[in-house]
């Protein structure tokens, strides 16, 4: 003979017992709206919002609409509240039919305590992240300029202990015996130097670090470190090319006008118009005895300037005159 077993469907009782054990609210109403199971917790949290137990839908969405004091809303679109023990609660409704195809609605209340302040805390966290970048970025783009200006710094002295060296060079040179070595020497020093200011500018330190001004000042003390007083009207074109070489135009007049001339002070007047930039450039020396033959500095000024559209003319009488104009340029400094 087969024993039969029974499996018996839980009782409401025992339901409501295993509802009463949730850590979470949760209650469900009939097509009604009339409450018809309900647990301790959804119960409890009721009462806080509600001041009286719950019996209907209706009351629970009034209650969350406009909870009473010492319920506070702390975000009304996903239905979070602050209750008086300061635990935060999040509700949410859903439509389930039973087996048997009645329609209900349960409402379900869980902590989120933690989770919100876990959520506060990263939020801190991450405008602290934030923050602390942006402080980052600031010091990397500091680091960046202090590096750029040592390294400008350092082409700079580079540049001025190069030239006052030629120059000081070239006076010793015209003032003893030299020899053809000896001129050959200083020439080519010159060489390297001229070569270490175009490396300079064209690498962007000249133009973006060292403005143009403080490079025709430094040849400017320079000469007059080796007795010839340099005066300078009016300021160099805005054009970084067309700064370059008047500088370089300068230069090679001061180390004419030791050499050939004994001069112990020269003009430097510069001019400009809408269309071109102008510098003239006189000495008070000897003026020369005749027409002036360009050399290997002046032809390759010459070049450079005729090679950006300007003009180079050389006067000897009444007394020596470098004049050059290049056309206005839109690459300014």
């Amino acid at each position: 003979m087969s024993l039969l077993r029974y499996r018996r469907r839980p009782g409401r009782a025992s339901i409501k017992e295993g509802l009463d054990n949730l850590p979470s609210g949760i209650c469900f109403a009939d097509k009604n709206g009339m409450i018809v199971l309900c647990n301790r917790q959804m119960y409890r949290l009721c009462y806080e919002l509600l001041g009286m137990d719950l019996q209907h839908l209706s009351e629970l969405r009034r209650g969350l609409e406009a909870p009473r004091s010492g319920v506070r809303t702390v975000d009304g679109s996903k239905l979070i509240y602050r209750f008086p023990d300061n635990s935060l609660w999040q509700f949410s409704r859903q439509e389930i039919t039973s087996a048997e195809g009645n329609l209900y609605t349960q409402i379900q209340a869980i902590d989120v305590t933690e989770l919100h302040e876990r959520i506060r805390e990263l939020k801190k966290e991450t405008k602290a992240l934030n923050e602390a970048n942006a402080r980052a970025k600031l010091h990397y783009t500091a680091l960046d300029q202090i590096v750029l200006e040592k390294e400008t710094l350092a082409m700079k002295m580079r540049v001025h202990d190069e030239i006052g060296k030629c120059l000081l060079a070239s006076h010793r040179l015209l003032s003893q015996n030299s020899t053809l070595v000896d001129y050959k020497t200083v020439g080519e020093q010159w060489v390297r130097t001229v070569s270490l200011m175009e490396t300079a500018w064209h690498s962007g330190y000249a133009p973006q670090t060292i403005p143009a001004g403080e490079v025709l000042a430094e040849i400017v003390t320079s000469a007059r470190e080796i007795g010839i007083r340099v005066i300078v009207k009016g300021s160099l074109p805005t054009s970084r090319d067309g700064a370059y070489l008047m500088t370089v135009a300068v230069r090679e007049c001061i180390t004419n006008a030791i050499r050939h001339a004994a001069a112990t002070e020269m003009t430097v007047v510069f001019t400009g118009t809408n269309q071109a930039d102008t510098v003239s450039i006189t000495n008070n020396g000897r003026p020369p005895k005749g027409t002036i033959i360009e050399g290997g500095g002046l032809s390759s000024l010459r070049r450079s300037i005729e090679g950006k559209g300007g003009t180079m003319k050389v006067e000897s009488a009444p007394v020596f005159r470098l004049t050059v104009s290049l056309p206005r340029e839109e690459n300014t400094i």
